[in-house]
């Protein structure tokens, strides 16, 4: 009855957008019972909002979350491979350039949604206390999170429950301040730090993980990079690219033989008008783009 009383309280709360951003995907993932997938795709935040695959003849799964790095796409393709059929396309689309400087994390809190859906086996720094923790403020939001909840019911009440997204030049140069910041990046004509290139081989490394896992369960790997605005593209440097980038995953792909989809040094998908800001895709975006990686793949 008390449990029962909860879900009702908590109900209005799960429909608001801070619970949808923070949580849904973790969500999604709990409740996942789908089988006999065609593909799926993997990724961070711009693939989370890059692919969209209802109202297709096909049988997919946007498996991206925010964010997220290698680490955790092969831990959820552990976890749940068995829904995708054999023969069928796992996706790892790559967020941005610097995808592959991301180390192992070791931050507070990163792997903490993972314990909601995840086997303990697979989530990275595992503890019961945090899944525990996890699972109350997930499930019961105003147990766990209770002002934070409260603010977002009066948002939603005062119709403020949205996200918020900057112009494009505005945008792209808060990311890139963000990512050098992230980074330790002072110039992108510095050569890449010890730091830097002992990352790109832990992730690279992991995608020879990933594909070797998925050949070995009659699974289709392949990669790819994910597009962006002009406008975003214009603070990144060509020669940067390459060293931080393309040289690695020109390697994997010549050792493997993998499929390797390069979405962005596509002029296809470099208009704002596809775009939430310089790097989030709209509903507009979506459309083309979701079509465009299904027509690559026939």
């Amino acid at each position: 009855m008390k449990y029962n009383f909860l879900k009702l309280l908590n109900y209005p709360l799960k429909k608001t957008w801070w619970y949808e951003s923070t949580y849904g995907d973790a969500v999604k993932m709990k409740n996942w019972n789908t089988y006999g997938l065609d593909l799926v795709n993997l990724g961070s935040s711009s693939p989370k909002f890059a692919c969209d695959y209802s109202n297709l003849e096909i049988k997919a799964a946007n498996w991206a979350m925010a964010p997220q790095g290698l680490i955790n796409d092969l831990a959820i393709l552990k976890n749940y491979h068995s829904f995708i059929k054999e023969n069928g396309f796992v996706v790892v689309l790559q967020i941005c350039p610097f995808n592959l400087m991301t180390g192992e994390k070791k931050r507070k809190g990163y792997y903490d949604k993972y314990h909601y859906f995840l086997s303990p086996v697979l989530i990275k720094c595992f503890s019961r206390q945090t899944q525990k923790k996890i699972c109350r403020m997930i499930d019961y939001p105003l147990l766990g999170s209770p002002k934070v909840a409260i603010k977002a019911i009066v948002k939603k009440m005062l119709g403020k429950d949205k996200a918020c997204y900057l112009n494009a030049e505005t945008d792209a140069k808060r990311r890139i301040n963000s990512w050098k910041k992230q980074f330790l990046i002072e110039s992108f004509s510095d050569p890449l730090s010890e730091e830097h290139l002992n990352a790109i081989k832990y992730n690279v490394n992991l995608l020879y993980e990933i594909i070797e896992f998925c050949r070995e369960r009659s699974l289709k790997p392949v990669l790819g990079i994910m597009p962006a605005t002009k406008t975003l593209k214009e603070h990144i440097p060509e020669d940067f690219m390459q060293r931080a980038f393309y040289d690695a995953v020109e390697k994997v792909k010549e050792d493997t033989g993998i499929l390797f989809l390069d979405y962005y040094q596509s002029p296809e998908f470099e208009s704002e008008d596809l775009y939430l800001d310089s790097f989030l895709m709209n509903e507009k975006g979506r459309k083309l783009f979701t079509r465009k990686v299904l027509g690559d793949l026939k």
